[in-house]
């Protein structure tokens, strides 16, 4: 997704276009908002910034290999935790990643009700603990084609209070 594809936002796109320009980039950031405004939109956009071989100081340029794979949410170097229902103990969210980019490239900008219908009926998702060793198992692999290994967690107040608690110290120590 490109940055003028996305709808406002843009003292929020400025800055991060700053910190990438001064290459100032921070090993987490957290987007923060109401439902609908955009949040995972902009992260998929900052993403693609940040992986494109040929960015401007506006945007990506959508047409590198980088871009292509990330326009269809399949970059190697970008990986997704988002809620999910739990169908046996070894259930996390590489079960349900091809559901989730079908979802996403249909409306970025859906609800997680919206996302948890499409994968159970009436079912409350989560990001369970088991998900916390994968992101720690990610976060370690080198980077395949990209300056940048990038782990999007959409929603992550859904996170298992252990899942999060395994996951601070990642965060707190870049």
């Amino acid at each position: 997704m490109l940055f003028s594809e996305v709808i406002g936002q843009e003292n929020i796109k400025t800055q991060l276009l700053k910190a990438v320009q001064q290459n100032r980039i921070a090993h987490a950031q957290l987007f923060s908002g109401k439902q609908g405004v955009g949040k995972l939109p902009l992260a998929l956009a900052y993403a693609q910034y940040l992986c494109c071989e040929n960015r401007t100081d506006t945007d990506s340029c959508g047409t590198c290999p980088s871009c292509r794979k990330m326009v269809k949410l399949s970059h190697p170097d970008l990986h997704f935790v988002f809620p999910i229902v739990k169908v046996d103990k070894k259930t996390i969210c590489d079960h349900f990643v091809g559901d989730f980019r079908e979802a996403v490239l249909a409306d970025p900008y859906m609800s997680v009700t919206d996302w948890l219908s499409k994968i159970a009926d009436e079912k409350q998702g989560m990001i369970y603990t088991e998900e916390s060793n994968e992101i720690i198992r990610k976060l370690n692999f080198k980077t395949y084609e990209a300056p940048y290994k990038i782990m999007i967690i959409w929603m992550p107040e859904k996170m298992h209070n252990t899942c999060a608690n395994k996951l601070l110290k990642i965060l707190e120590e870049p």
